[in-house]
């Protein structure tokens, strides 16, 4: 059983309750900064305790004291205090936000010791990368200062620039950048302008936020599904040595564009379900979709209920009709329905659809 630990706990009703993490620190009258470290806590003095409880609506005393005494509560961790918590940035992990809780992330990079660049790939057509600039440059002022953040535009054709400055940004009073990158990822990828990123964070010892254009998708080429994307082959290249996250659009397009893929190529959520169900594998099925429902495309539908089950109708995502056709010969696992016991949440009785079940044609 996983142990409880009272900090990560607050920081889950933060996130489900309060816009960002410096909204519910000024609710608590703290600085980001300290109620970051309240996250990494693995117990809280009484009175930070009630206090919390109550902008929270959840007793937390009551839980903690009875993890307390069924000995199921996490130890203090020295190292993970001392260095705050990673929440939303763990290492050698590629992260995929929504614009709704994108704030959280930046917050916490610059809340974070200063360890490595972060890289946040930026797919917002709805938005477009210069407002993600001004808004992070925000949210970093509202932590060092007006003014304490400073923007920086390159493109290709002028990195160069950037390499030269890096001894003059380093004698600035700002805290950290904010490095938009207008260029294509196809050649070097995007080597050559994280390298750099690199340089001015070691450098200068200041946070360094690089945003770069995302770009995903799927088509067919001599028959065959071909997935492209600039983030994947980056961050398996540069994984241990920079923070990576996907800033997604509203309508959800990297998650959309690479689980449709999945699917195509049977290694969707939906596959992974129906071959545990298939194999009487309740275990590896429940937590296949307690995965799944961490994806912003995931939906679930009560499409009938009774006193002791429910069916549900779960889909991965909702084909687009530019891509039904398109999609047709391979006849993709997308959604099913289970029966769900209500007391138990066990999985009673299920049964996969296919796209072409979902288009009205023939399987």
């Amino acid at each position: 059983m996983e142990k409880y630990h009272i900090g990560q706990e607050i920081l889950k009703e933060v996130k489900a309750k309060y816009p960002s993490v410096a909204a519910f620190a000024r609710e608590l009258c703290k600085s980001s900064s300290a109620t970051y470290e309240i996250f990494g806590k693995t117990s809280l003095d009484t009175d930070l305790l009630l206090k919390v409880s109550k902008l929270l609506d959840r007793d937390f005393f009551r839980e903690f004291s009875e993890k307390c005494l069924n000995g199921e509560v996490v130890v203090e961790d020295n190292d993970m205090t001392a260095n705050r918590v990673n929440c939303l940035l763990p290492e050698d992990e590629l992260h995929v936000f929504t614009p709704y809780n994108y704030e959280m992330v930046f917050e916490e990079y610059f809340l974070l010791p200063r360890r490595k660049p972060l890289v946040a790939f930026c797919g917002w057509k709805d938005r477009g990368e210069e407002a993600c600039v001004k808004q992070t440059c925000v949210i970093g002022e509202n932590i060092f200062g007006k003014g304490m953040v400073r923007p920086l535009r390159f493109n290709s054709k002028n990195l160069a620039d950037l390499e030269a400055q890096i001894p003059m940004l380093t004698s600035i009073p700002q805290k950290a950048f904010v490095i938009l990158y207008n260029g294509s990822g196809l050649q070097n990828g995007y080597d050559y302008v994280i390298l750099l990123a690199e340089k001015l964070f070691a450098a200068s010892g200041k946070h360094v936020v690089l945003i770069c254009s995302n770009r995903n998708g799927v088509s067919i080429t001599n028959g065959k599904a071909v997935y492209s994307s600039n983030v994947e082959p980056t961050f398996d290249t540069w994984k241990e040595r920079i923070f990576a996250c996907v800033l997604d659009n509203c309508e959800n397009d990297f998650v959309y564009n690479r689980e449709l893929y999945n699917a195509i190529k049977g290694r969707g959520y939906i596959d992974a379900i129906y071959h545990c169900l298939f194999e009487k594998d309740e275990e590896g099925a429940q937590q296949y979709l307690a995965e799944a429902r961490k994806l912003s495309t995931f939906k679930d539908t009560v499409i009938k209920s009774d006193v002791n089950m429910e069916r549900h109708q779960i889909s991965m995502l909702e084909v687009r009709p530019e891509d039904k056709k398109l999609l047709e010969r391979y006849n993709p696992r997308v959604s099913m329905w289970i029966d769900i016991i209500k007391e138990t949440g066990e999985i009673f009785d299920w049964e996969y659809s296919i796209l072409s079940i979902l288009l009205g044609n023939e399987a």
